[in-house]
């Protein structure tokens, strides 16, 4: 168990793809909430309101999946593929790939996809601050395979892209809590260090 100060949290110790550490995961996730803090801090200057409330919910997680992406390719052994491709990451020397989404959900299992194949998933959770910057509340990790996926599809009447969702089965049994951000200051000890 490492506790993380700079994002007021616990990271758990489960097992990660080879070439992915904790300390680059905890950057990482710094390295994203300082650059929504400079985005918000220069629109706020200029009379506008954060970027939480200029655009969507879903372009909000896109981003913050794509700059958690972005900073684990300068971070890790993990290497960032082309931005339709899957995965979002992958370890050029192991070949192993890791699948990055984003989610305000507090059900992550939710969160939808457009693939649906085997391999690793890390999965953000965040609360938006006062500020407009993401705070993560959680993270997931786990390898699923395409039995653990239901499709959602959508309406006859409807043009959006088919979705898929991890069965909350299959969520329970594979993903494990890598990240939990305390319900108070740390320093006051009172965080609850159980992992599932």
């Amino acid at each position: 168990m490492k506790v993380s100060t700079v994002l007021n949290g616990i990271f758990y110790e489960v097992t990660l793809p080879e070439g992915l550490t904790i300390e680059q995961l905890e950057e990482a996730m710094k390295t994203v909430t300082d650059v929504f803090d400079v985005i918000n801090d220069g629109l706020t200057k200029r009379g506008m309101p954060p970027l939480s409330r200029l655009i969507r919910v879903n372009q909000y997680s896109g981003m913050v999946s794509d700059l958690i992406t972005r900073a684990l390719d300068k971070l890790s052994d993990f290497k960032r593929t082309r931005n339709t491709e899957y995965p979002d990451l992958k370890n050029p020397r192991t070949n192993v790939g890791i699948e990055i989404k984003a989610t305000t959900s507090k059900q992550p299992w939710t969160t939808v996809g457009h693939n649906v194949t085997s391999g690793w998933f890390l999965v953000f959770e965040y609360d938006i601050s006062e500020t407009g910057s993401p705070s993560f509340r959680r993270v997931w990790i786990g390898e699923l395979t395409e039995e653990d996926f239901v499709w959602r599809g959508r309406r006859p009447t409807s043009k959006r892209t088919p979705t898929a969702s991890v069965k909350k089965k299959s969520w329970e049994l594979k993903m494990k809590k890598l990240f939990e951000r305390a319900e108070s200051d740390l320093s006051a000890g009172q965080f609850n260090t159980r992992s599932r």
